[in-house]
């Protein structure tokens, strides 16, 4: 009550509100049309309607157009779609064609480059063969007939490397069992283990008429004496036909140069230049008939290897 009391005050107060003064609007006056006109109004409303019928007419024709067109398009895309999988499966028919075209291309050259280099290679051989010194291009003549290994009573060994311990012991040994033991040399020059030079006339005669021979390898009596490699290898040029048999007492760790602590013993090469000549010796043993056999041995302070 007490707002509205308030809000009344205020409108008594106020000054009264004066609006501008607005022109009554009149009406055009009616105009009356004679039969000429109405004629006219209904030409213009024939034109009329016959101008919406023609825009009709021509929004139905072009709405039509434009669904031949879309069938069109639609029709295009459709051919072309097929075309285009069509040509794409001439192209995986040519590249698999091609693919097997060149499998077959590279197949053919990768023979006829290994069957060239075959014969290159057995070119080469035969240069070498023709350039090898005489010992060895007979290495594979005929092997002699194998002979008994046992050894007769009283049959001549010798011993070469028996200034060492072992040595003296299977000297001693051998003379025991009724043999005739003779002590071998266990060290000769290089030259006379070289297959383009002269052999050792000393270890021809050293080892004429011997039935066997025992060679005590240096390091396999804790380095004391033995015999090197260039001895064996200048010893397989001169074997006897009279050998029945070889013994070779060879250091532990020429056949396990792999494992570390005989690899480091290799770090010169010693261990293998020690297989090379006792492979040389061997295969002259065969040459002549005898067997070889050989013995690794472990000494003391020769490092593990079992």
């Amino acid at each position: 009550p007490m707002a509205l009391s308030t809000a009344l005050g205020c409108l008594l107060l106020l000054p009264p509100l004066r609006l501008p003064h607005v022109a009554p609007r009149r009406c055009p006056p009616a105009v009356a049309l004679d039969d000429a006109d109405n004629l006219e109004l209904e030409m213009l409303l024939d034109a009329i309607e016959s101008l919406r019928n023609k825009v009709s007419s021509d929004a139905a024709a072009a709405a039509m157009q434009a669904v031949r067109d879309q069938r069109s398009i639609d029709s295009f895309i459709s051919d072309l779609q097929a075309e285009v999988a069509e040509a794409g499966e001439a192209i995986e028919r040519d590249y698999q064609l091609l693919a097997l075209n060149i499998e077959e291309q590279s197949a053919a050259f990768g023979r006829e480059k290994r069957n060239a280099m075959a014969d290159r290679a057995a070119t080469l051989l035969s240069e070498l063969e023709a350039a090898a010194p005489a010992s060895f291009r007979n290495r594979n003549a005929l092997v002699a007939t194998s002979k008994d290994s046992r050894l007769r009573r009283g049959g001549t060994v010798v011993v070469s490397g028996a200034e060492s311990e072992l040595g003296e012991a299977l000297s001693a040994a051998l003379a025991g069992m009724g043999c005739r033991p003779r002590r071998g040399t266990a060290s000769c020059p290089a030259t006379f283990a070289d297959p383009n030079l002269p052999p050792s006339y000393t270890l021809r005669k050293e080892y004429q008429g011997a039935d066997a021979v025992i060679f005590v390898c240096a390091g396999v009596d804790g380095g004391r004496g033995g015999v090197s490699p260039t001895l064996l290898t200048a010893a397989a040029r001169v074997l006897p036909s009279s050998l029945r048999r070889v013994l070779l007492l060879s250091p532990r760790g020429v056949e396990r140069t792999l494992q570390l602590s005989f690899a480091l013993r290799n770090l010169l090469g010693q261990l293998d230049r020690q297989r090379a000549a006792a492979d040389a010796l061997a295969a002259a043993a065969r040459r002549v008939g005898a067997e070889t056999t050989v013995m690794y041995v472990e000494t003391a302070g020769g490092g593990s290897g079992g």
